[in-house]
């Protein structure tokens, strides 16, 4: 049986103000931490051993996942006090997961992904990597992925400027190793996959393949991305229960008071509270964000900590503080 390995020590400084006091992988998408994604299609692929490496706001991430269900999951993590990388932290945890094809994903991510089929290309290559790719209209924001007729990974090409692409195949981060690929990973040093194991691998020519998915993917690398998850939640991209009770075209938590708040496209997450006169449109409200006057917002993330408009890619604070700020 494959084990999991899920790499959630970034730190996520492209969010800006949204990671002050909340680590990415437990940044709400629909009311749910990011990284239970992650976990989810883990465990549909029958997986029940992960490792998790984690470094920013560790106690956080231990808190919730150690207090709650884990879908199931026997978890194993690695706090780290440097940075490793993407493959050094992997290979801090080699001696759990030696033993059998290791399947890795972002605990940053918010994917909605079948994963059988990349295990089974994996298999049927006998390869020693396969990674997961899906299509983007706009490559210039991926390290995209160049494959030959039969799937084999000839090149890379990191965030090309827009019209010198050679590929819409975007890396998602996922990726399925055979053991063997610890031999590439030196120990106690930072090493990552795209810039120090991948070259080796190309480079010895050695079976390294690449397989497009169908479904849902975004890596949340801005606050405009993590906006965008949630919208592209509300809007059925993503086929996912979240936290809440669907009303009209938002998503509320079950113990949260809106009060007779008018809201468009907006999720609302437990323990908040929105007073009425409040007009909310293309909103995130994170759990236990009160406001004691109203407020009309677009495109705005509402944390305990603050107010933020979210324009393209920044995180703007607004004058508006919530109760307790």
């Amino acid at each position: 049986m494959p084990k999991g390995m899920i790499l959630a020590a970034g730190r996520g400084t492209r969010l800006g103000p949204l990671t002050a006091a909340l680590p990415k992988p437990l940044m709400p998408v629909a009311n749910v931490p990011v990284m239970d994604r992650g976990m989810a299609v883990l465990r549909r692929l029958g997986i029940t051993d992960v490792c998790v490496n984690i470094a920013y706001r560790a106690q956080q991430i231990l808190d919730r996942y150690m207090a709650g269900d884990c879908y199931g999951l026997h978890l194993r993590w690695s706090v780290e006090s440097e940075p490793t990388g993407t493959a050094g932290g992997l290979k801090l945890m080699e001696r759990y997961l030696q033993d059998d094809v290791i399947v890795v994903v972002s605990g940053d991510a918010m994917l909605d992904l079948d994963l059988a089929p990349l295990v089974q290309a994996h298999e049927q290559h006998g390869a020693l990597a396969t990674l997961a790719t899906i299509t983007v209209n706009d490559p210039s924001q991926y390290g995209v992925v160049v494959t030959d007729r039969d799937g084999r990974i000839t090149s890379f090409q990191e965030k090309p400027a827009p019209g010198t692409e050679i590929s819409h195949q975007a890396n998602t981060g996922i990726y399925l190793f055979a053991p063997a690929i610890f031999d590439f990973i030196p120990p106690c040093q930072f090493c990552d996959f795209a810039l120090d194991v991948f070259p080796e691998i190309l480079y010895r020519q050695l079976p390294f393949y690449a397989l497009p998915l169908e479904g849902y993917w975004t890596d949340i690398g801005n606050p405009g991305d993590y906006l965008q998850a949630n919208l592209d939640f509300l809007e059925g991209a993503i086929a996912d229960q979240g936290d809440g009770d669907r009303i009209g075209n938002c998503l509320i938590a079950a113990d949260a008071l809106i009060n007779g708040a008018t809201l468009e496209r907006t999720v609302v997450g437990r323990g908040a509270v929105i007073p009425a006169g409040s007009v909310l449109t293309d909103c995130v409200v994170w759990p236990h964000t009160c406001l004691d006057e109203p407020v009309e917002l677009t495109r705005t993330v509402l944390t305990p900590q603050g107010l933020y408009r979210i324009h393209e890619k920044e995180a703007i604070p607004l004058p508006q503080q919530p109760a307790g700020v």
